[in-house]
């Protein structure tokens, strides 16, 4: 797919350009200034190494606020985070991650780029919004967990004063940065998690974050290191893309094992509509008995394609936990199947009941019941789809009640009377619209931009009736 967007590829050893709001900045001279500034040494060391291009003493004196944006910008520079493996349907906008962002300015494609990697970045951004000390630190550290240069481990816990005052799900992430040497506490043994962090303090805790992994070597490049969950669905976020639906109910730090990444991959990329529909002819697999056999299918599929080997024996070793390496090769495959097969118009594209299936628990949530019994790869019509949304979110408890006033349908008569209901329903509430004749063509197939069209509407409904969540 053509991208009109700048690839940004960084590594941490080579180059980290702070830039901060777009400014042209002043030359390094200005540095001098920083007197008043700790650990002043460390930022002047980032700057002579080349880490820092020129930054103006006025964006780190001791008492410049760092805004969210900003905050982003530099962790994603100094983190090392891209867009290389990432196969977009269509260009992304930071808007489409965070509501509140300006789609031209500077930082948007930080923005893009912290979301797609999963940084844990609020949806609720405001770009001007000043960071506190337990939020940097905590995107901080979870920037380079979520790319695997640290390891998630559980540290001795360090007591400190003011520990009640942090916010529970940040708590972590500070005992690590304690444990790292990315933070330390004041003369009075507090972390003062509420205040606002400066631009200095944020630079000093990259440089201290780039001081631990140069003396120890970022375990995700380590051939032995196992994949999480948690990991998984990022690489495979990836490739897929942002908005592909991962459906994954185990713990984040539990481990992957060869099946059930390929598994997970596979049937993503399947229900997102990304894979052709091919037909594959089993190959033998060895250890097959070994095998879950609802992964069966998708290890076949991997193998057809080329994304997975079996070793020289004919084993899979589907029970093997899946290493950080041998999942990044096999994503790396799919990116190079995806160049050499560019990806299909999707938004036009008829959708499969395997594929409405996921879209509809995006707008009802995956313990939805969806009650669907017909070939997971057949085509869905109009009256088919519209039926399945309305009633999942009835049956849910979704949906508000409402007095449903029955409008002139001209094709009427080519809807089946048990999907009559719900689709005046659907009228009734704009999640759908009659055409200009006002026909609803319900035996036409649905296509997927209709498709996310109405689970959008359905969205924006939840939203004005909380009360029905």
């Amino acid at each position: 797919m053509k991208s009109t967007f700048k690839m940004i590829t960084l590594s941490t050893a080579v180059t980290l350009t702070l830039g901060l709001a777009g400014q042209q900045l002043a030359s390094a001279a200005a540095f001098k200034d920083l007197n008043n500034v700790p650990d002043k040494e460390k930022i002047i060391s980032l700057q002579n190494s080349g880490l820092i291009n020129g930054i103006s003493i006025d964006l780190f004196g001791p008492y410049k606020p760092l805004s969210e944006v900003e905050g982003v910008q530099l962790i994603v520079k100094a983190a090392g985070l891209n867009l290389d493996m990432v196969r977009f349907v269509k260009e992304p906008k930071a808007s489409d991650y965070f509501p509140n962002a300006n789609d031209h300015a500077w930082y948007s494609q930080a923005l893009i780029i912290a979301a797609v990697n999963g940084l844990d970045i609020p949806a609720d951004l405001k770009p001007n919004q000043k960071l506190t000390r337990e939020e940097f630190t905590h995107e901080l550290i979870h920037a380079f967990e979520i790319s695997g240069q640290l390891p998630k481990l559980k540290p001795v816990v360090v007591d400190f004063k003011d520990q009640d005052q942090v916010k529970t799900e940040y708590s972590g992430s500070i005992q690590r940065a304690l444990k790292y040497g990315v933070v330390k506490l004041d003369a009075n043994e507090n972390f003062n998690p509420k205040r606002v962090i400066t631009r200095a303090e944020a630079a000093v805790e990259i440089s201290n974050m780039l001081t631990y992994l140069k003396a120890h070597p970022a375990p995700g490049t380590a051939v032995n290191e196992t994949l999480t969950a948690e990991q998984a669905v990022q690489l495979i976020k990836q490739v897929a893309g942002p908005d592909a639906d991962l459906q994954i109910k185990i713990d984040p730090k539990s481990e992957m094992s060869r099946e059930s990444f390929t598994y997970l991959l596979i049937h993503t990329l399947q229900t997102s509509g990304q894979l052709p529909m091919i037909n594959v002819i089993p190959v033998e697999i060895k250890d097959q008995s070994q095998m879950d056999i609802s992964n069966s299918g998708a290890v076949q599929t991997a193998i057809a394609l080329d994304f997975v080997t079996l070793d020289e024996d004919g084993n899979f070793i589907p029970k093997a936990a899946i290493t950080r390496t041998a999942a990044t090769d096999i994503v790396n495959r799919v990116a190079e199947f995806f160049k050499a097969h560019p990806a299909p118009d999707l938004e036009n594209k008829i959708l499969t009941a395997e594929q409405a299936v996921e879209l509809i628990k995006k707008a009802a949530g995956p313990d939805a019941d969806l009650q669907i019994k017909i070939d997971p790869s057949s085509e869905m019509s109009r009256e088919s789809f519209t039926y399945l949304l309305i009633h999942t979110l009835q049956t849910s408890g979704q949906l508000p009640m409402i007095n449903v006033i029955p409008v002139e349908i001209k094709d009427n008569d080519k809807i089946d009377i048990l999907n009559s209901g719900a689709i005046q329903t659907a009228i009734s509430l704009n999640i759908v619209k009659l055409d200009a004749e006002g026909n609803f063509h319900p035996k036409e197939g649905v296509t997927r931009g209709d498709a996310n069209a109405m689970v959008n509407r359905v969205h924006e409904i939840i939203k004005k009736f909380p009360d029905h969540q």
